[in-house]
This record gives structure tokens, sequence and C-alpha cells, in this order.
């Protein structure tokens, strides 16, 4: 796997892509914004709550060349860092990444390199904004960008709710949430015909609250298509944890140009 297809894989892929092709746009009704409220009160509700997060991920990348499968041990610490180690077949340690709201830390040892930067650089070479919340929210089943109510349409759909809010910026957020239980079943996010797309196929209940079990990052564009199938195994909450991380000597800098 490349470096930037594992760089892709250990930041979710929050990110990359170009896709060619028309955007499914809602059509406007008019629903009070009460009813709306009411709706994004109770997704709000079913955000799942801890101070700290631990467990396993098991990867599948595939680019439609190829296909390779990649372990992760990860660690959260609630809106301060975020950990991760992979490792091939279980045993072969190819990469490290350490990602807090300030810094992007990151090695790999199939070329030597290694990544020291920020949001602002990563942002700025992906052509998206990218920042730790949006990071935070994809691995905990959260939209990318808050719900702006006064920008938002929806209609519901036999047992779910889509909600299309369109940013300032230019930015669209399509979210399918489940009528029943308030959790999001897909979503995207589209800028200037840039789009990532997430499906989380199934949730599992750790300590009275719903997080992803097993969900598909999708994006692509004329010349490539990349999906990455990712099911979480052994989450722990609220562990005291530690983040131990140091780059190897002689390794050289990864420069985004």
């Amino acid at each position: 796997m490349p470096t930037k297809s594992v760089l892709v894989v250990l930041i979710s892929v929050l990110i990359l892509v170009s896709c060619g092709g028309s955007q499914s746009v809602l059509k406007k009704k008019d629903l009070k914004n009460e009813t709306l409220k009411a709706i994004v009160k109770n997704y709000n509700k079913s955000t799942p709550r801890f101070k700290t997060m631990r467990g396993r991920i098991k990867g599948v990348y595939d680019d439609g060349n190829q296909q390779q499968n990649i372990n992760i041990s990860y660690r959260f610490q609630k809106d301060k860092i975020l950990w991760m180690s992979a490792k091939f077949a279980g045993l072969i340690q190819v990469a490290k990444i350490i990602i807090t709201p300030q810094k992007i830390k990151f090695y790999e040892r199939i070329n030597n390199s290694y990544f020291d930067g920020n949001f602002e650089l990563v942002s700025a070479f992906l052509g998206l904004e990218l920042n730790y919340e949006q990071l935070q929210n994809l691995f905990t089943g959260q939209a990318l960008k808050n719900i702006e109510i006064s920008n938002t349409d929806f209609q519901t759909a036999g047992d779910y709710f889509q909600i299309l809010t369109t940013y300032d910026n230019g930015f669209t957020q399509h979210l399918l949430l489940d009528a029943k239980t308030f959790k999001i079943r897909q979503q995207s996010l589209n800028i200037n015909n840039k789009q990532i797309k997430i499906i989380y196929k199934s949730y599992q209940i750790i300590d009275g609250f719903s997080f992803p079990e097993e969900f598909v990052i999708l994006a692509g564009d004329n010349k490539e298509h990349i999906q990455i199938t990712m099911t979480y195994k052994n989450i722990k909450l609220n562990d005291e944890l530690k983040f131990p991380f140091s780059f190897p000597n002689n390794y050289s800098p990864i420069q985004l140009n």
C-alpha cells in the first residue's frame, strides 16, 4: 500500500477526492421548524458520551486495482487525542499516527517516512476543509458538520429522515437518519464536486450508547474509486489510556506540495 494510501486509511479518508456525476438534491418542502428542531434534538441525545475509548478496527482498503487488509489499534481521548497503530496480518507494524486538534503526526515503515504538521497543511493539500472534530465524528457515527436548522431541508422516506444542509461556504451535507434510533445510516459531504460518502451498516450498544460496528467509506472520481470498510472490535470506554509516540531515527519527511 503506498504512503498516501496508508495516510488515507489512518485518517479515514475524510478527504480525498473529486466525484463526477450529478448530486442528488432533496425537493424542498414547507415543513415546520419545530419538527426539524425535534429531530435534531433527538439526534443530539443519541450522541455517545465517553471520556476515553479504545479498541481495534479491521480495515479493508480497495481501490479497484488492489485490496489490502489492515488491523488498527486505536485510542481516543474525546476532543483531545486520537492515536492509531496499524499492522498487516496483525503482526507487522506499518504505521502509527497521533492526532490532536492542533497537530497531525504520522510515520510509516514501508517507505521510512514521516509527517509532522497540522490540519491547515493537510486541508490545503487535499483541497477540503478538515478538522479534528470531523474526524472524531466520523469514527463515532456523528454528522461531519453541525446541522444548521436555518439552512436545512428534510423529508421523510419510509423509516428514515433525509436531511440536507447547505452551508455558506458551499458545502452540502446529506444525512439519512433512522427515524427510530436517530442514528445516521448514511452521510455524504460535497463541495465543488468533491465528495465523501459514509455508510453505517450496523451499530452496537456499548455501556448504553450506540457506536458504529461496521461502516464503509466511499470516494472517487473518473480516474479512481476507493472503498474502505472498517469493522470495530472490542470497544472499551473510559479506561485510563496512554498515547506513546516518537518518530524513528533516519526517516524522511513527507512534503505536501
